[in-house]
């Protein structure tokens, strides 16, 4: 879709995520499906006025969310998660979706962006998730079990040992190259295993063990 064309409705993100479920292998219910088309409805006309996404199409999106669920099977029971560098909201806010179970901080440095995640925990809305606008870097208490991200650049040197991260704590990355990622980890972060996305040869979710 180009700049400036009316955003697709909720009722057209819900259709498409119906179909790329199955290609993607997402078990979502039909109330998380609808709160997930109502966000992509949401980001959709957001991303007309601010770049969220980049350019990229309505499928591609639900694609993105769906992925973004796809890392709910690994993350335990009622953890306290944080999302570094939330942006238009992947992988947090599908996630938040997915487990209502989880306590979700949406971090976002950038002030537009961060308004986008507050309007969409107000909007869709997501009572178990929350803004927090400010730099990674600036976390140094460990108040999180889990933390997640997708597509940050120079990832770990901006963790830089992940010190707002209880130990044992878990950390997902949404990647294409999992072995250099663990290789910049090192030696803060153990990898554990890594969870290809179903219908891509490259995208995966690696899972790390902080040590």
């Amino acid at each position: 879709m180009s700049r400036g064309a009316a955003a697709f409705p909720p009722e057209v993100f819900q259709k498409l995520l119906e179909a790329q479920a199955l290609r993607v292998s997402a078990a979502l219910l039909g109330p998380a499906l609808a709160r997930l088309a109502r966000y992509l409805s949401e980001l959709d006309a957001w991303r007309q006025r601010i770049n969220l996404t980049g350019d990229l199409a309505p499928e591609e999106l639900a694609v993105h969310a769906l992925e973004s669920t796809a890392g709910a099977r690994l993350i335990p029971d009622g953890a306290r998660l944080l999302d570094i560098g939330s942006g238009g909201g992947f992988p947090g806010v599908p996630l938040a979706i997915a487990r209502q179970d989880l306590v979700v901080t949406l971090l976002e440095p950038r002030s537009k962006r961060a308004s986008f995640l507050r309007h969409i925990v107000r909007t869709v809305p997501l009572e178990n998730a929350a803004v927090l606008c400010d730099r990674v870097e600036r976390l140094t208490s460990p108040d999180y079990d889990v933390a997640v991200s997708r597509a940050l650049g120079e990832l770990a040197e901006i963790i830089d040992g992940a010190p707002f991260l209880r130990s044992p704590a878990l950390f997902l990355a949404w990647t294409t190259d999992a072995a250099s990622l663990g290789a910049a980890l090192s030696p803060h972060f153990a990898l554990e295993r890594v969870e290809p996305l179903a219908g891509t040869s490259r995208r995966c979710i690696a899972a790390f063990r902080k040590l």
